[in-house]
């Protein structure tokens, strides 16, 4: 008698996995038999199993039975397991087992095959970042402007997470691709193990390559997307994300034992960890991190090795760390490749510790562990990677405007006007070095990470009081690098990310005691400026975070008012600012609490802040987010506070405008 068998459509565009993806995922049932027992007739479907599925049983919950599957399985798009006893004869096909699978797996393209992706080819993957793709609009063989998204992601987010070497990228990503778009040969580099590989072999290499390279500009593709809002576009977990998480998710399940695993691998990971992240999933975006380090594991990427100072190299406290903590000491006989290859794993590293770090910080993920070891005092900052991409070497100027760009696609930049560097080309002196671009965010990181490991390790019983003694050191050297950065920064603009850690450091370390002081003053007549007084532990800490909340409304007036004089594209901004700004205004709440006389000057503040949070609404849905939780928290209208903003949404082609103003 014949079998039913659902089969799951081979399509990446239409299936996720629920773990791996917060968007919503569709419930496509597949009836798989055991080798052992067979499936169900077609004739048995609907009626009832002889006892409870095993997940029910398992939980201890009531199961209607049903097959093939129960309504409860169903509802949670989990697997559903019906055991028949053999001896049992209520079924009288006699078939003993049942499995609901939401997604199969023995029919799923990208995982039937031992090779990862072997169901899928590079030109389906590049296809992604068509202008209509993930719309079923039509997509006939149209030219793919990639370049213009490797340009824009280059020019807009490269500077502060500088996971991708420019120059790499174009020696070896870009080849494979300008082969697939250009039709010229793809220069296979894979021959030292081998000098004399079989063809097939070749071609089986080059094809893995295209693939990953395709799926590196697809993962750059989504961070150059603008949120926007109103009648703007919103795209942010939708058809083409879930299909790059899961093509993603394919190769670092893969990747264990795997010899011919790249670096673009982690890449990947990286870039689609800082696109969940930045659109408000902490979680998420801690799983797919988590994923990525395994995998930079596996291919020998760990934290960038430590400088021996010995003699009087300077390698002593206070100002030694700064010596220590610069990212000199490239080989000296090393060849130009194996430099950009040390510094390409370096700089990603750095990238993978950078976003960790922010996403410690929401609420969400606070108890995570952390992923990545502590940087000590002699951890090699990394070398300063170039901001774009030398000219193409494989055909074409990285620069030159796509003509196969579609309406309401970002095209790149012209080549008469060279895009400006985002961070600032000189260096800036903090302590006694010198630090450039990323070796700032780097080390500003190192800060945040210290400041985040002692909120983890203090004591958190309530009204428990944190001694400010324990981490004088620490907020000695975040001051005096806010100031520096202060003091040097030509644009704050450049330096968002760096400001953002700095201040969430110093948020991190003092926050705790905002309740503290607030429950003192339920039991005591003095007012809170005698309380403060009275503790210098309280104090400290009040001044503190009265330094924090200044030095980042100050920040945002000015790009506040830059926004909103004249219009100006919002792709710069980086994701992690909204999260800082999330902190600022729940300490103007609780300080307007604390001090009443000061309520006029912390709503003043409040609302520049919130529109800040408008303004990075239109790039990055974590501000969004940050307005809702907000909303709630404080039991605010965040119209109230909007209602003299001149901010408003741009439109797609001013945010891919770059025009210096």
């Amino acid at each position: 008698m014949p079998t039913t068998q659902v089969l799951n459509g081979l399509s990446p565009m239409s299936e996720t996995t629920p773990e791996s993806s917060p968007g919503p995922s569709p419930k496509r049932p597949c009836f798989q038999g055991s080798p052992a027992y067979g499936t169900i007739e077609a004739s048995s479907l609907g009626g009832l199993a002889a006892r409870a599925c095993e997940k029910c049983r398992a939980s201890k919950r009531k199961c209607d039975k049903k097959l093939p599957f129960c309504d409860r399985c169903k509802r949670l798009n989990a697997k559903c397991h019906y055991i028949h006893d053999i001896s049992n004869n209520v079924i009288p096909q006699g078939a003993q087992l049942v499995i609901y699978q939401p997604h199969s797996l023995s029919h799923d393209a990208l995982l039937r095959g031992a090779e990862p992706l072997e169901g899928i080819t590079a030109a389906q993957i590049l296809s992604l970042i068509s202008p209509g793709s993930g719309s079923g609009q039509q997509q006939q063989q149209q030219q793919v402007d990639w370049r213009a998204v490797v340009n824009v992601y280059f020019l807009c987010v490269h500077s502060w997470y500088a996971v991708v070497h420019p120059t790499l990228f174009e020696q070896h990503q870009a080849a494979h691709l300008a082969a697939l778009t250009d039709g010229s040969d793809t220069p296979e580099q894979h021959s030292n193990s081998n000098p004399h590989p079989h063809p097939h072999h070749l071609n089986s290499n080059s094809d893995r390559h295209a693939k990953t390279a395709a799926l590196l500009v697809a993962a750059m593709y989504l961070l150059t997307r603008m949120r926007i809002t109103d009648a703007g576009p919103q795209p942010i977990f939708d058809e083409t994300y879930r299909t790059v998480k899961r093509l993603l998710s394919s190769l670092l399940l893969g990747c264990a034992g795997d010899p011919g695993v790249g670096v673009e691998v982690v890449q990947c990971g990286a870039l689609v960890a800082l696109y969940e992240y930045g659109h408000g999933d902490a979680v998420t975006a801690y799983r797919t991190l988590s994923q990525a380090v395994v995998t930079a594991r596996v291919l020998g990427i760990r934290q960038p090795a430590q400088l021996l100072v010995e003699g009087g190299g300077g390698g002593g406290g206070g100002g030694g760390e700064d010596v220590a903590m610069t990212g000199m000491g490239m080989g000296m006989g090393a060849g130009v490749g194996v430099e950009e290859e040390e510094e390409q794993s370096g700089c990603l590293w750095w990238g993978m510790f950078i976003l960790e770090q922010f996403i410690h910080q929401d609420e969400n993920a606070r108890d995570f562990p952390f992923l990545l070891e502590s940087p000590t005092r002699d951890t090699l900052l990394p070398e300063t990677p170039p901001t774009t991409p030398p000219p193409s070497s494989t055909g074409g100027q990285s620069g030159t405007t796509g003509s196969g760009a579609g309406a309401g696609f970002p095209t790149s930049p012209p080549t008469s006007a060279a895009p400006p560097p985002r961070h600032l080309s000189t260096n800036i002196v903090i302590g006694t070095e010198k630090f450039g671009s990323f070796q700032l965010s780097a080390k500003t990181a190192c800060l945040f990470h210290r400041a985040l490991r002692i909120d983890k390790e203090r004591d958190a019983r309530p009204g428990k009081m944190p001694l400010v003694s324990t981490y004088a050191e620490l907020d000695s050297e975040i001051r005096e690098s806010t100031l520096t950065l202060l003091g040097e920064t030509l644009d704050w603009e450049d330096m968002l990310d760096c400001f953002a850690m700095l201040v969430s450091a110093l948020f991190t370390l003092y926050m705790p005691y905002l309740p503290i002081l607030e429950n003192s003053l339920r039991f005591s007549s003095a007012p809170a400026s005698s309380l403060v007084a009275s503790s210098a532990e309280i104090s400290t800490a009040v001044a503190a975070l009265r330094f924090a909340c200044k030095m980042s409304t100050d920040i945002s007036c000015k790009l506040n008012a830059n926004f909103g004089s004249a219009p100006r594209s919002p792709a710069f901004l980086c994701a992690p600012a909204g999260a800082t700004c999330y902190l600022v205004i729940q300490a103007y709440a609780a300080l307007r609490r604390i001090f009443p006389e000061e309520r006029d000057e912390c709503e003043a503040n409040i609302e520049e802040k919130f529109e800040s949070l408008k303004l990075f609404s239109f790039r990055w849905g974590i501000a969004e987010k940050m307005m809702s939780q907000l909303e709630k928290k404080l039991n605010v209208d965040r119209n109230y506070y909007l209602q003299h903003s001149r901010l408003m949404p741009p439109s797609h082609t001013m945010c891919f405008d770059f025009t210096p103003r």
